[in-house]
């Protein structure tokens, strides 16, 4: 549609400084020295259980090298030492409380190991210390205030074969933080003027 170039970026601007203001907290982390960092992305491991012995298994800690990003396809079991591979092992499950569909559910379990993050224009990486963790479960016990789309999955083996993983309906894509900013960001377009700029 032809719209003014200059009025759509002005406009976009404040819609994304007001999601700014309103949501920042969420990709904040603390640098070594106390100084503030701003989140670039999380990684996050899925959890296996040890057919051995029982124990909850972080896939990143047994079979990823950091430095190299190698995944091992053997590994040790850090509590019992027995040999592993990926393939023998079943997910560790998770239940949670889903506020969008106001019920508990049960999903694969996966938990954060990295964040990767800039201190002025300069990247690092660290794993989640206690105080990123309380944020990311203040954001996953949060109710998000604003609309999103809910939807059960529809049928189909393709469409629904991550129902397996707790993965079914729309909202599972995301993580909650990811899902507020896009919901933020979808109201405030809404509720302005954005797409009738002339």
């Amino acid at each position: 549609l032809p719209i003014n170039i200059e009025s759509f970026r002005t406009e976009a601007t404040r819609i994304l400084k007001t999601v700014e203001a309103e949501c920042g907290w969420m990709y904040e982390t603390l640098h070594s020295d106390g100084t503030k960092g701003r989140i670039n992305f999380v990684a996050w491991s899925d959890v296996f259980l040890c057919p051995y012995c029982s124990k909850e298994i972080v896939f990143w800690n047994a079979a990823v090298d950091p430095e190299s990003g190698k995944v091992d396809e053997i590994f040790k079991c850090q509590f019992c030492g027995s040999t592993l591979s990926k393939r023998q092992m079943d997910h560790a499950i998770d239940e949670i409380f889903d506020n969008a569909l106001n019920k508990s559910i049960q999903k694969y379990k996966q938990i954060p190991v990295l964040i990767n993050y800039s201190v002025r224009r300069k990247n690092y990486e660290k794993k989640p210390d206690e105080r990123d963790l309380q944020i990311i479960q203040k954001i996953m016990k949060s109710q998000i205030p604003y609309w999103f789309p809910i939807d059960r999955m529809p049928d189909g083996d393709e469409a629904r074969r991550n129902d397996i993983a707790g993965i079914t309906h729309i909202h599972h894509f995301y993580t909650e933080r990811t899902l507020w900013i896009l919901a933020s960001i979808f109201n405030h377009i809404q509720n302005d003027d954005i797409m009738d700029i002339r």
